[in-house]
């Protein structure tokens, strides 16, 4: 449950205040309101408050399940909803838009919202109406269910989101707020839209069921909200036109089906019923079992002989069997790298993923591992442990292509993952006479391995050869270095310029450019952070602390006091994108095959010293021609580190609360295992026979 906010409490407190408050206008005529009735509808309600809130309960799970749903398939449908409506919602939004309504409309949006939903649950059990009770609880009840789908399988992104004018009023009205959304939202579930299914199900059913008038003012109070609520959700840029049509639809559904469920579970689950059964039990057991046992048999004996209605039934089974193992697939595209047992650090390349692994439960130089996945081999899973001199402490590690670097103060080893003759064993291994400050690894011109390293004094190259040569235009103050094929990136200590990238080649020409990189969001944000954080904003002397290249594109990321942002940089054009949130920190940085993977802290508490206030750091990638970011890992139990772009995928090491870690590689490409695909057509073909037996069934039956 997304709690912990100020601005939730206050919201959810001043629904249920305003909830209480309106009960003097809209109760039956015939009632009163006194304490008492707080106290017994929880006696007398209390199986449908656990049928109306299990929908919360479960809410988080679909909405987690949602979001990797989304990350894993990009199933978007949002180009074909606008592909319909154009730019409707957005003439509306300008036209009305201003200052005033952005505050007002966006408190409505979730506090107006909260107040209808709690009051028209509460109204019908406080004034004991079970009658209606049964009804508006199963209704909504209902529409979350049928909306389910939708959001799994129809994901429709919100306007703001979408369209390139439009703006996301609601969830950037404060930073704040924009942190609570994001906790709540996927900003994928568009369609329906449950702020117009909810209360118009409710109405539907009111309206259906209110014999005698008696709640008459209540669902005038719906229709008022149901309006109101519709011009809302489209001003502050959240829903499309086609959403709103759709929440209607799932009402009308979720009220036809209530119809036809409600006497068959208000049968099994009503409370009165349920303690005299309870009594029964406990007075005479074995008549009660006799009765459930008679009951059971009931519901069985049509399966003798069945007919249409248990032919559907199979039916559905079969699909929704179906669909869930193919949802699993979808939202399983990562698996554990096997053979590495206690990952520290990783590093990744084009087909390869490393894993540097040291297990804490061993003290001496055989504790320390490196191992190797060729990504490339099909269904290979399990790495291969490199073999060289034994490491007294943990390497640096840093790959390109299939040249593999491990290095530490004084001692380089250099591995050719591919080559012929022995591919896991050193190429050499030489102790240095000069200390080792940072290091990388690229290609030189010919595509031979050229390492860089940075000592005291000068920054020099060693070859495949180990011929050493000096680097010019390196200066010695360096922040940070980063190799990448031929070129070559860096930024500086206490650099007077700004945060700065500074770029070249290692071979070939030696002409240096430099990018100021620009990190720099709106004055809310910025001053949220501040006050958040008790730490200034200072853009002028933020400072570069890691960077990734790619051929002519660098991901660099910027300290600039009390968060880290990370940004994208294509140095021919000169385009720079802010690809992290603004709001929350974010590090790591990976770059390559057209991908940035980094990592970031969802709902960023910035200035906190409590670990629970934010969550644990997780993998989002940016991929770069969409110009679009998506998260990759949603468990706020594991923490994150170490992302890695290879060809086809990303990898990153996990860790958990109880300090185990595995080093694991997220397939991009592949959404559906071999297996699934064998069920689906085994499923196909199981079809044809069902669906002719249930239109014979059917014929007869008529």
């Amino acid at each position: 449950m997304a709690v912990g906010s100020g601005i939730y409490i206050t919201w959810i407190t001043g629904a249920i205040l305003l909830s209480i408050a309106m009960m003097p206008i809209f109760k039956p005529p015939y009632t009163k309101v006194r304490i008492e009735g707080f106290i017994d509808m929880f006696r007398r309600y209390w199986a449908h408050m656990i049928v109306v809130f299990s929908v919360y309960l479960w809410k988080d799970i679909l909405d987690g399940l949602d979001r990797v749903l989304m990350a894993n398939t990009q199933l978007d449908m949002t180009p074909y909803v606008y592909a319909i409506e154009g730019d409707i919602v957005l003439w509306i939004q300008e036209a009305f838009r201003t200052s005033l309504l952005d505050v007002i409309l966006t408190h409505f949006y979730v506090m107006g919202f909260m107040t209808v939903t709690f009051a028209s649950f509460v109204y019908p059990i406080y004034f004991d109406d079970r009658h209606m009770a049964d009804r508006v609880s199963l209704s909504m009840f209902w529409v979350y269910v049928l909306a389910i789908p939708f959001y799994l399988f129809f994901n429709v992104r919100v306007t703001g989101d979408y369209i390139p004018l439009m703006e996301t009023v609601a969830y950037d009205l404060t930073p704040e707020i924009h942190n609570w959304f994001t906790r709540i939202d996927p900003f994928t579930n568009g369609m329906p839209s449950l702020h117009i299914g909810l209360p118009f199900a409710i109405w539907l059913t009111m309206t259906r069921w209110d014999e005698d008038g008696r709640w008459m003012k209540f669902r005038r109070l719906l229709v008022v909200f149901i309006a109101l609520t519709a011009f809302s959700i489209i001003y502050l840029g959240i829903h499309w036109v086609m959403d709103i049509l759709g929440g209607m639809i799932v009402a009308v559904a979720s009220v036809a089906v209530t119809e036809r469920t409600q006497k068959g579970i208000w049968t099994l689950a009503d409370e009165r019923l349920f303690t005299r059964k309870l009594a029964r039990l406990i007075d005479d057991p074995r008549a009660f079992f006799s009765g459930f046992k008679t009951l059971l048999n009931e519901r069985i004996s049509p399966l003798k002989e069945p007919g249409s209605k248990q032919t559907s039934v199979f039916i559905a089974a079969l699909l929704l069997s179906t669909g869930l193992v193919l949802l699993w697939d979808a939202t399983h595209q990562e698996f554990p790298v096997e053979g590495v047992e206690w990952p520290t650090s990783a590093a990744g390349s084009d087909d390869w993923l490393i894993g540097i692994e040291v297990d804490p439960q061993m003290d001496g130089i055989d504790d320390i591992e490196v191992s190797a996945l060729n990504i490339s081999m099909e269904n290979s899973r399990d790495a291969v442990v490199l073999s060289g001199p034994n490491w007294i402490e943990e390497p640096s590690i840093s790959i390109s292509g299939p040249y593999l670097l491990l290095n530490n103060k004084s001692r380089i080893d250099l591995y050719d993952l591919e080559s012929i003759t022995d591919p896991y064993s050193p190429v050499y291994s030489v102790e240095t006479d000069f200390v080792i400050e940072m290091s990388d690894i690229g290609q030189d011109q010919d595509g031979g391995p050229m390492i860089v390293i940075v000592t005291e004094d000068s920054t020099i190259s060693m070859n495949y050869e180990q011929e050493i040569s000096d680097l010019e235009g390196i200066p010695p103050d360096l922040e940070t270095l980063e190799v990448s094929g031929n070129s070559i990136a860096w930024s500086l200590k206490n650099d007077t310029s700004g945060p700065t990238v500074y770029s070249s080649f290692l071979t070939g020409t030696t002409s240096e450019t430099s990018v100021y990189l620009n990190v720099e969001a709106n004055e809310d944000q910025d001053e949220f952070l501040m006050e958040e954080s008790g730490i200034d904003v200072n853009y002028s002397n933020a400072s570069v602390v890691d960077i990734s290249v790619d051929g002519q594109s660098i991901a660099a990321v910027v300290d600039i006091g009390p968060i880290k942002r990370t940004v994208f940089v294509d140095t021919i054009s000169g385009m720079q994108t802010l690809i992290s949130n603004p709001l929350w920190e974010s590090s790591s940085p990976s770059i390559g095959h057209g991908n940035v993977a980094f990592l970031q802290i969802p709902r960023f508490q910035p200035g906190s010293t409590s670990p629970e206030q934010s969550e644990a750091p997780q993998v989002f990638i940016y991929q770069i021609d969409l110009n679009q970011t998506r998260q990759l890992t949603f468990d706020d139990q594991e923490s994150h580190s170490s992302p890695q772009v290879t060809v086809g995928g990303v990898g990153w090491i996990e860790s958990g609360i109880d300090g185990e870690a595995e080093l694991k590689w997220y397939d991009m490409e592949e959404t559906f295992e071999p297996y699934s695909s064998v069920l689906l057509q085994a499923s196909v073909v199981l079809m044809i026979p069902l669906v002719f037996t249930w239109a014979r069934q059917r014929q007869t039956e008529g």
